[in-house]
């Protein structure tokens, strides 16, 4: 492993250099870099949010990366937002049409000059309009192979040089060549791009921190917080992907089974897979029975770990680009708001209430709320409220929106109903800020007073164990003592 990082240095260190001798470009004002964490939403839908300046402020974040459209030919623009932000640059994120990625993956492609051209008139009004604000640079999120680098870097050139002064213009970076050869292809297209936006964590391929900045670029460490679920057949054919919003309805669905993928080796991602029985739709995905859908969600914990090591001591690093998928807060796992609870040190588990009541002569109602922006995990075991009904017996549980129940004696072993003491009802994901529709335990016998005591588990997606004692019901009022019967007088 130490020979592998020092080669991983030392490719850098090469490439680096390339980077230095490369030709300068032609000179035009130093770009503006804003030098501190930024924020990344990759749903065009995000921008309607109206808490999303407050968040932004609340969060620090010195700039706002926003989709803008498609390049080339010419430029697919992205509806602007509904108003312009007014307290936060915005840096414009351009993806790649098919005609272009087609071109920066083979040896073959369209001339830089004139994809510039074309796109220039649109690109231009999506800065200077004033639509989406300030706008402090232009981010190209392209996909590269080596061979067309050169391409590549005529390209960025060619846009710069029609940028407004003072605005930057930055490039994703998702693998550092090995081989020498493409190193040197590489290195002119680094030294083109003004900053560098270097994916460190998350569902795909990643760059080493040590050897990004050993480039002596600028540089964001970039950190995907999306979960992303690919669509397979019965047959194993992929059917196209979805995004992370279909997670939490897919957890609570009794259509789906749910199993933990043990195949993915790779502490920073959680893997399972829901697997349709019967034909199911939610909202525009439709299954049919067999259907798996499966999910790389990112795990929280290693995340956090890694906020805090991958910048120390990287002298070039501008600060972090955290990457949000999701319209608003409701559709993330990993929400602006749990990044929020990180950052000012608040606690990272999920706050779990819950409360048990009677629902009729034999019969308790179940409730389990969130009250905090942190997730638990997903799993089938960790996440649940038991209630204690004994010496009642549990006849009948009616979930509501919990996924399963399983029943315990009083020295807590699975047993059978009629023997049981105890129900505990599981939850395979308690999202953030979620309210769980109650469950309905019918029971045979008599209900304890006070009924009932009741206890939760849960662990959270950041890593902290939610585990209080049973709670305590409480007493029974005592009763007014009776007053003595009034003696009648005799007349």
């Amino acid at each position: 492993m130490k020979r592998g990082a020092v080669a991983i240095v030392a490719a850098a260190a090469v490439l680096a250099g390339a980077c230095r001798r490369a030709p300068a470009a032609a000179a035009r004002p130093p770009a503006a870099i804003p030098k501190g964490d930024v924020l990344w939403l990759t749903d065009p839908a995000a921008r309607a949010d109206p808490t999303l300046e407050a968040e932004l402020a609340r969060l620090g974040a010195v700039a706002l990366f926003l989709p803008a459209g498609a390049l080339g030919p010419g430029l697919d623009p992205e509806p602007p937002p509904p108003r312009p932000f007014e307290h936060v640059p915005v840096v414009l994120v351009l993806r790649a049409g098919e005609a272009l990625a087609t071109a920066l993956t083979d040896s073959d492609g369209p001339d830089a000059g004139a994809l510039a051209a074309s796109a220039a008139p649109a690109l231009g009004r999506a800065i200077s309009g004033g639509a989406f604000g300030r706008v402090a640079g232009v981010h190209l999120d392209f996909p590269f192979a080596p061979r067309a680098a050169g391409r590549y870097a005529a390209l960025v050139l060619a846009l710069k040089g029609g940028l407004p002064p003072g605005t930057f213009l930055s490039i994703s970076l998702r693998a550092l060549p090995s081989a020498e050869e493409d190193r040197k292809k590489v290195a002119p297209l680094l030294e083109a791009a003004d900053a560098l936006v270097a994916f460190v964590f998350g569902q795909g391929p990643h760059v080493d921190p040590i050897a990004t900045d050993a480039l002596r670029r600028p540089w964001w460490a970039a950190y995907d917080t999306r979960a992303f679920g690919e669509i397979l057949a019965r047959s194993g054919e992929s059917r196209g992907s979805v995004s992370g919003r279909f997670l939490e309805p897919m957890s609570g669905n009794g259509r789906f089974e749910f199993e933990n993928d043990l195949s993915v080796n790779d502490a920073s991602v959680s893997a399972f897979t829901f697997t349709a029985r019967a034909p199911v739709r939610l909202g525009e995905l439709e299954l049919s029975a067999g259907d798996r859908v499966a999910f790389r969600l990112p795990a929280v914990s290693e995340m956090l770990f890694q906020l805090g090591s991958n910048l120390a001591g990287k002298r070039h690093a501008l600060g972090r680009a955290m990457i949000f998928d999701g319209a608003t807060e409701a559709e993330r796992v990993f929400g602006l708001a749990a990044l929020e609870d990180v950052l000012l040190g608040r606690a990272l588990a999920p706050e779990l209430g819950a409360s048990v009541r009677p629902a009729g002569r034999n019969a308790v109602a179940v409730d389990l709320v969130n009250r905090s922006h942190q997730a638990s995990i997903v799993s089938r075991v960790d996440n649940w409220v038991e209630v204690d009904v004994a010496p009642a017996h549990p006849a009948e549980v009616q979930l509501g929106g919990f996924d399963r129940y399983e029943v315990y004696d009083r020295a807590g072993r699975p047993v059978t109903p009629g023997r049981a003491s105890s129900v505990r009802l599981y939850e395979t994901l308690v999202a953030p800020l979620e309210t769980v529709a109650p469950a309905r335990i019918v029971v045979r016998g008599t209900l304890p007073p006070g009924c009932c005591r009741y206890r939760f588990h849960a662990v959270s997606d950041a890593g902290p164990e939610v585990a209080p004692d049973w709670s305590v019901p409480p007493s029974p009022p005592t009763p007014e003592p009776s007053r003595p019967a009034a003696r009648k007088r005799r007349g």
